[in-house]
């Protein structure tokens, strides 16, 4: 059963975005939303975040215009960029959302 976390805190406030990891399993899939997005501003932080999703195969996206409305470059081969409706393809394609 794969599930999809939404998740849309900053991180800066603590370590609870690498502390998810131990609830996913692999197929699952993260989402970046709102606030969360500014974790794509910490280099060394999301280099080891998207380090150890790669290693669990687990996905990780980003709501483009979230990035947009932060001033957050969409540049980055470990995360996938998606809009509103392919935010609404992740929930079809998973069985169960966690919201974070």
């Amino acid at each position: 059963m794969n599930t999809l976390f939404v998740i849309n805190r900053s991180w800066h406030d603590s370590v609870w975005l690498f502390e998810q990891l131990a609830f996913a399993c692999p197929g699952d899939a993260i989402l970046l939303v709102e606030d969360a997005v500014l974790a794509l501003q910490s280099p060394v932080n999301l280099g080891s975040f998207s380090a150890k999703c790669a290693a669990m195969k687990i996905a990780v996206y980003a709501l483009a215009d979230d990035c947009l409305l932060r001033g957050i470059d969409s540049q980055y081969d470990s995360i996938q960029m998606i809009d509103y409706p392919g935010y609404v393809k992740l929930v079809t394609q998973h069985a169960k959302q966690v919201a974070w």
